[in-house]
């Protein structure tokens, strides 16, 4: 099996592009002037004003819109760039199969992406530390600014996979944007809108069934990997991860993430199994 060595290239050529770079500038300094603008000034502690800052400004305005968007940047065209320019055939020519090659590159710029976040909010973390010490912030809860960028990484990860899957399915760059896009636009932007409407739709088929249009509207919630990050986040910074009521909530959240980040790659390797290069 050589995934390895590919996992390893595409994460080289990754941190090293201009274009990663300029993302991880670009994050790090927004969030590191968002977390200065709306710092919390007042009485409390620790683990309240970090997770104000970080679950109700950091996340909801900038992790949850951006990070998903770096991730389709990075995965996009993992594949199909290399389909169009020719070079996919010479990679296949050397040891390595069309699974090494789909999952070596989710593996490889991933972990590119996770590097680029734990980067991004370096800076960010700095300025807290500091203002802390100045007393210009009311408390400033390391653990907690730490695990949550674990879990801002693991959003990306998620659309890493979800887009190179499309990547390995699509015979075009196009195609395989076009496909992530979609899926960002739907995820991102029109999920509570769409499931709305589903639910009232779906509201007299939901009725007879075993199950509640509450329960119905749980899963769906966990369904969405950006809603899944959020509440997972939620609990780590309440201190409920995996406990308390919304437990069941959580595992849910936990095994979709698992599904977006193995099916599409799965999908999209199937089909890149079946076409002709």
């Amino acid at each position: 099996m050589s995934l390895a060595p590919i996992a390893k290239k595409d994460f080289q050529d990754a941190v090293r592009s201009r274009g990663m770079l300029a993302l991880v500038a670009l994050f790090s300094l927004l969030v590191a002037a968002f977390a200065v603008v709306v710092r919390p000034t007042g009485q409390g502690t620790e683990q309240f004003a970090t997770e104000l800052l970080l679950q109700f400004f950091v996340g909801r305005f900038l992790v949850t819109p951006l990070v998903p968007l770096v991730g389709i940047v990075v995965g996009y065209n993992a594949i199909s760039g290399e389909r169009e320019s020719g070079s996919l055939k010479l990679l296949l020519s050397l040891p390595h199969s069309r699974a090494d090659v789909v999952f070596g590159k989710v593996i490889g710029r991933g972990a590119a992406l996770s590097l680029a976040v734990f980067t991004g909010f370096l800076l960010p973390g700095l300025v807290l530390f500091a203002l802390e010490q100045t007393g210009a912030l009311a408390a400033f809860n390391v653990g907690s600014f730490l695990g949550y960028t674990v879990f801002a990484a693991v959003l990306g990860v998620v659309f890493v996979a979800i887009s190179v899957g499309f990547s390995a399915a699509a015979s075009t760059q196009r195609r395989a944007l076009i496909g992530s896009v979609g899926i960002y636009v739907l995820f991102v932007l029109l999920w509570s809108a769409v499931t709305g409407q589903f639910l009232n739709a779906a509201s007299g088929v939901i009725d007879p069934l075993p199950v509640s249009q509450q329960q119905v509207s749980v899963f769906l919630q966990a369904a969405n990997p950006t809603s899944g990050v959020e509440l997972l986040s939620s609990a780590f910074l309440g201190g409920q991860l995996l406990a308390g009521e919304t437990v069941n909530q959580q595992i849910s959240a936990v095994s979709m993430l698992v599904f977006w980040t193995i099916a599409p790659p799965l999908v999209g390797l199937w089909t890149f199994d079946a076409a002709d290069l």
